[in-house]
């Protein structure tokens, strides 16, 4: 699937969405087909390869909800039948996905993934501009919001200034409009992931049992935990989830430490005991985070922007894509002239945030293992 162009044109619209992750992308789709005017501002080609995630069974929903499911299905993702954890003892034990309503789980290909809602959006009528990023997006006297577009080199680039109605900062973690509007970032832990990409050591390696594993595996130590799953083309993602200040300071030892804390595992140490690491390992930022507010004059947040998500929940793309079409159908809403849509945003979107903040504290109030260890000492007073 080619990845959308770079030169789309980017007229005056109703509604500017910052960033064409699954989040803007599901708004985009919403807004487009309820025939709204739409320009998505994505910085990437969608041609990066991203971390790999597994996507849950309830995100079937927002998918036939987008009317994207069979593209989903024809994309090749690799099922996954639940997840298996060592957690809160030392046994291993299941959670099958056979007994969910809404059938298994994926592992999914990130790349193929963001760049089918792209092109979904695209041709529900949202125009796409890639290879671009915001420059300033200031309000306007009368109404809306002016918006400056740079595409191209940084120093180079082409500027151009839309007028929109609305924003949606759909920029992740960073929440760009959001805080340049005056909303604050909470940050509830400081959880990263060094994530490694791995390959079979050899062809009997590739298999071998342990190669055609498609559970995901989670499994508790005493600094952190681990996170595993298989990765379309025999590829495996091991991901070592602890504290940003648990790190050594020194990037060049971070992969002797990926690999010490790996030996302190057993079902982990034993799947990938066939593997070699190939990339990395590289640390990206994992912990739980929200706004103060996810919406306000003239702009709204989606995603991660408005709430970010511990990997343990194993719901930030299903979160993403549900945010998305919210944000669309409230913009609609308020585009129409209805008053409380905004307001309804809000609401559940604070319903979602203290779903989550309880389940994560019931998630991790069971591992009770390693009393003195910080990492869980801080996970228990977060819980309480």
């Amino acid at each position: 699937m080619n990845a959308p162009s770079r030169h789309d044109p980017c007229p005056a619209c109703e509604v500017v969405i910052l960033g064409g992750g699954p989040a803007g992308a599901a708004a985009a789709i919403t807004l487009a087909r309820a025939g709204r005017s739409v320009v998505v501002i994505e910085k990437s080609q969608y041609e990066q390869a991203r971390i790999g995630e597994t996507l849950p069974p309830t995100a079937r929903l927002s998918l036939a909800k987008l009317a994207v499911w069979e593209l989903f299905l024809a994309a090749g993702h690799l099922p996954s039948p639940g997840v298996r954890s060592v957690w809160g003892e030392d046994e291993l034990y299941e959670q099958h996905f056979i007994f969910n309503p809404y059938g298994h789980g994926w592992h999914l290909n990130r790349r193929r993934f963001d760049t089918m809602l792209a092109q979904a959006a695209r041709q529900a009528g949202a125009r796409l501009c890639c290879g671009a990023q915001l420059g300033s997006c200031l309000p306007l006297a009368a109404a809306g919001c002016q918006v400056e577009v740079i595409s191209g080199f940084p120093g180079s680039g082409r500027r151009q200034h839309l007028r929109a109605q609305f924003v949606i900062d759909a920029t992740g973690r960073a929440a760009v409009v959001a805080r340049q509007h005056g909303a604050k970032r909470i940050n509830t832990d400081r959880l990263v992931g060094m994530a490694g990409v791995l390959a079979p050591r050899s062809r009997e390696s590739a298999c071998s049992e342990n190669a055609g594993d498609t559970w995901t595996l989670v499994e508790a130590c005493a600094e952190g935990w681990w996170y595993s799953a298989l990765l379309p083309r025999a590829q495996l993602m091991a991901v070592y989830m602890t504290d940003a200040d648990l790190l050594p300071r020194q990037r060049g030892s971070w992969r002797a430490f990926w690999h010490a804390r790996l030996q302190q595992t057993t079902h982990t140490q034993a799947r990938l005991y066939a593997f070699d690491l190939q990339a990395g390992p590289r640390v990206v930022a994992a912990h739980s985070s929200r706004l103060d507010r996810v919406s306000g004059d003239g702009w709204l947040a989606v995603g991660d922007a408005a709430m970010a998500c511990d990997p343990l929940s194993s719901q930030g793309l299903a979160h993403a894509l549900a945010s998305g079409i919210r944000a669309g159908e409230a913009l609609d809403g308020r585009l129409t002239g209805e008053v409380a849509a905004m307001g309804e945003y809000d609401r559940k979107a604070n319903e979602v945030v203290r779903a989550y903040s309880q389940l994560r504290g019931v998630y991790y109030n069971r591992e009770q293992r390693w009393p003195q260890s910080v990492f869980w000492r801080r996970r228990h007073a977060i819980a309480l």
